[in-house]
């Protein structure tokens, strides 16, 4: 997914599924100008996988990693907290937690199905 970032500090953001479409992304804001957002997520307050991008590189997060962790709870089903830690690091797992992809429950890691 490209990001580019504009002169007013907006993002232009590349669709995922239609090469050279572009959304545009106002962190400030935390707006985007895709369908998804606008049908669903502004209703809700959430942010679609636009903004997550923009978020993530801003923050500078290896996202890349991210894909890795879920890989690995996917495979195993259950995994232990300190032990998912270890492996790939606190940061990117608590990213993964407050995004809501893993749940963690008495210590142990799940994917949530």
């Amino acid at each position: 997914m490209e990001i580019l970032k504009q002169k007013d500090g907006t993002y232009k953001v590349e669709s995922s599924s239609r090469k050279g479409k572009f959304y545009i992304v106002d962190l400030d804001k935390q707006t985007c100008t895709c369908p998804h957002f606008l049908l669903r997520m502004k209703r809700i307050h959430g942010v679609c996988k636009h903004i997550q991008a923009v978020e993530d590189k801003a923050q500078k997060r290896d996202v890349k990693s991210y894909g890795n962790i879920i890989g690995y709870v996917q495979k195993k089903r259950i995994v232990g907290s300190l032990e998912l830690i270890k492996k790939f690091g606190e940061q990117a797992v608590d990213d993964l937690l407050s995004r809501g992809e893993l749940i963690e429950e008495k210590g142990k890691i799940r994917i949530l199905s």
